[in-house]
């Protein structure tokens, strides 16, 4: 499965194909002395530059020399244009835009490079502090911090977009009653203790966050209890992730925020576990579980009782459980449509609960060991065969559509070994899921239901040329999908669509 990253489009093709950019902060770069084209803005237009002067007016002609003079001279509706090159300083927020009046925006000059270097910086540990509101900030990259790469605290209505973070101690920490904030294509990685984190720090709840193709990924040690994504200490609420990714963290989403949907996530190659349950009405739906190191799901709630959902999922190849139920009195699993394959001990494991607290059906079950496919309270457990044969079904009440699976290689996914989970043709998840909540796309955007009924897992299966490619100059012949939905020459994933597809490009050459 290849990693989401930032994608963008290219004009004048054919109108019956679809050449989709999103997360772009590339354009033709226009002349220095006029707004970047596509740009409009009620304000004041400012402009930094490396070769500028913090005693010039602030022009494209003679532009200020730091990002904070621009900050401490901005109001509500202006804009600065970063020009690009390496920025050793620290950058505090002065005051907050209004909706009458519009954002503060501190956007990277179209088509250039803006670094945030905190190399050399006598003063402060942390790149970016936000403590105001109605800002934006957009195409800028912030390294090389000792605490935090940016620091959103008691502030509302942020909107950050394009940027990269790497090599710091916290990626983005959101604190002390941060609300109503937007990350859109934002990669962190290289972090010591977490990508993004949202937590009280004392203060207020954060809470109505929505990430929108995020990406985290390699944390630098292993020993440490490194998260991809963590909403922490139980009174964060509302959240929704969008297309995000997470993988090689300790734990994937570290998720104690109640009223968070994960919708066409991905959380694969994790030291401990993807996706980690803390709170009260969690859904997790088109999303991707896979080659984690303890769990793929694991759920434990930590606040009052409520439920989980599982809808449309694929979860394979944990090491130990691919789902692990623990302390959950007068909680509930929900789960339909769902692949359940490949775990090397528990399949979907109970701990401490009476299956009164699971409903499910329409789903796949495998597991490497076929002896514990389910497990209840380790004390009642279910093969492949027992599940096969209606004795789960029995037992539970649930589950009663639901089939086993036993070899996934052949009779589920085009290619296990590349860990390319799209269904392969003639798959027995094809039309044999319930339309009951399933969502009416697929995890690559693929309308459902394709043919007779709506297929299990999160992927729909699509016969003739997909409705979806996707290119990449990093794909090649050993990417999973290659030459079905993958492509390295844009030319190549055109040919290759559907008439009224879409092919989504990703930032390269």
């Amino acid at each position: 499965m290849h990693s989401i990253r930032k994608e963008r489009a290219v004009k004048g093709l054919p109108a019956a194909i679809a050449i989709l950019l999103i997360c772009s902060s590339f354009l033709i770069q226009g002349a220095s002395t006029h707004i970047p084209p596509s740009f409009s803005q009620r304000g004041a237009i400012y402009y930094v530059a490396t070769y500028g002067n913090d005693s010039n007016p602030g022009t494209a002609a003679q532009p200020w020399r730091t990002i904070q003079h621009a900050a401490n001279v901005m109001v509500a509706g202006d804009t600065v244009f970063v020009r690009g090159g390496i920025y050793h300083e620290q950058v505090f927020t002065a005051r907050s835009g209004n909706v009458a009046d519009g954002y503060i925006t501190f956007s990277a000059y179209p088509g250039e490079s803006v670094i945030l270097d905190g190399t050399g910086v006598a003063s402060g540990n942390t790149g970016f502090f936000l403590s105001h509101s109605y800002i934006k900030l957009t195409g800028m990259e912030i390294c090389n911090w000792s605490d935090t790469g940016m620091w959103i605290s008691n502030a509302g209505h942020i909107e950050i977009s394009d940027c990269e973070i790497h090599h710091v101690f916290y990626g983005i920490g959101a604190a002390d009653g941060t609300h109503d904030f937007t990350l859109n294509c934002v990669e962190i990685h290289h972090f010591d203790l977490y990508g993004f984190d949202a937590s009280p720090s004392g203060g207020a709840p954060c809470y109505n966050g929505t990430f929108n193709e995020c990406v985290a990924h390699t944390g630098n040690d292993p020993a440490q209890n490194v998260d991809g994504f963590a909403l922490g200490h139980g009174t964060q609420h509302d959240f929704v992730f969008n297309r995000c990714e997470v993988y090689d963290v300790y734990d994937g989403f570290d998720i104690s925020a109640r009223n968070t949907t994960l919708s066409r996530c991905s959380a694969h190659d994790c030291w401990s576990g993807g996706y980690k349950i803390w709170q009260d009405n969690i859904t997790i739906v088109n999303s991707l579980g896979y080659h984690n190191g303890i769990t793929n799901v694991e759920v434990d709630w930590d606040g009052e009782p409520g439920t989980v959902t599982l809808q449309n999922c694929n979860f394979v190849d944990a090491q130990v459980y691919n789902i692990w139920y623990e302390n959950a009195t007068g909680d509930s699993l929900h789960m339909y449509n769902c692949i359940l394959a490949g775990g090397d001990n528990i399949g979907l494991a109970f701990e401490e609960m009476d299956v009164s607290n699971y409903c499910g059906d329409y789903n796949i079950f495998h597991n490497d060991n076929e002896y514990r496919v389910i497990a209840v309270a380790y004390t009642d457990e279910f093969s492949m065969d027992d599940v096969a044969n209606g004795g789960w079904a029995n037992y539970s009440g649930q589950d009663l559509h639901s089939l086993v699976s036993y070899h996934p290689e052949s009779e589920l996914f085009t290619n296990l070994s590349l860990w390319d989970l799209h269904l392969i043709g003639g798959s027995m998840a094809i039309d044999a899921g319930t339309p009951v909540n399933a969502p009416s796309i697929d995890y690559d955007g693929i309308p459902r239901p394709q043919g007779n009924g709506y297929d299990i897992g999160a992927y729909e299966y699509a016969m003739g040329p997909p409705l979806m490619v996707h290119v990449d100059d990093d794909f090649n012949a050993s990417t999973p999908g290659w030459n079905i939905t993958c492509f390295a020459v844009i030319q190549d994933g055109i040919d290759a669509v559907a008439e009224n597809g879409t092919v989504w490009v990703y930032n390269g050459t």
